[in-house]
């Protein structure tokens, strides 16, 4: 008994099949160019993304390079400064020493005649106090407990 034209279907599991194509078939229909533009504007912004981290580090690297030559001249101008500065302290050094040599060995001779006893007209109290006050701090008692303890410590 077949009908014609328009009707209801009644079996459940047909109809559900149906719709289901039809509601996927109107979905991919609707929404394809837009999934399509979105998918395509995210592929864009990822490759600029990465073109951007690519230009930086090139960037980066460009500066460490600058950055490392330029602690090298660094270095190397810290070495010269040390350098003139050790030529410097050396020529200080001689000519001082060669301003005050003839003092300095007139203060040696004088000294030396002092200890052979050439110059008898200096003044022998002051050697005399001198010699009491060495006495007086060789014997003192800081320096007796001192001699002890260090003595005990080595047993």
């Amino acid at each position: 008994m077949s009908e014609a034209g328009f009707g209801i279907n009644t079996d459940i599991l047909e109809t559900n099949l149906i719709n289901i194509l039809l509601l996927i078939g109107l979905l991919i229909f609707a929404f394809a160019d837009s999934a399509r533009t979105s998918l395509k504007g995210r592929q864009e912004r990822i490759s600029d993304n990465l073109d951007n981290a690519a230009n930086r580090l090139i960037l980066a690297n460009f500066r460490y390079k600058d950055t490392v030559e330029s602690l090298e001249k660094i270095r190397i101008k810290a070495i010269d400064l040390q350098k003139e500065k050790i030529d410097e302290l050396k020529q200080t050094k001689t000519s001082n020493f060669v301003q005050f040599q003839p003092y300095v060995v007139e203060e040696v001779k004088a000294l030396k005649a002092l200890v052979l006893g050439q110059y008898r007209s200096f003044d022998r109290q002051l050697i005399n106090r001198i010699f009491r006050s060495y006495q007086k701090h060789e014997n003192s008692p800081s320096k007796i407990l001192i001699g002890k303890t260090t003595r005990q410590s080595r047993w």
